[in-house]
């Protein structure tokens, strides 16, 4: 997860106090899996949607609100790495 922590540097300051962490900086340093829908709905496929974080044995669910620019972190919430593997 380090280089999420590098990601604030790399935003304009104007943008930066309204978004901390646009999508387009995520997607670009940030290794993800593309998420169907975020867990419990939330934020609903209106609103925004959810990428899933894998480090280690850790797993993160980061979740994006729709803004009038581009999507915006909103949450980052630690989540079961187990939930999302296949068994057989």
């Amino acid at each position: 997860m380090r280089f999420l922590f590098t990601l604030p540097f790399l935003i304009s300051p104007a943008f930066a106090a309204d978004c901390p962490v646009p999508y387009s900086e995520f997607e670009e340093n940030i290794p993800h899996i593309d998420m169907a829908e975020c867990p419990d709905n939330k934020p609903d496929s209106e609103l925004g949607f959810c990428r899933l974080v894998m480090d280690g044995n850790k797993a993160f669910t980061y979740a994006f609100l729709y803004t009038d620019d581009e999507p915006c972190l909103s949450d980052i919430r630690r989540t079961k790495k187990r939930d999302f593997l296949l068994s057989k």
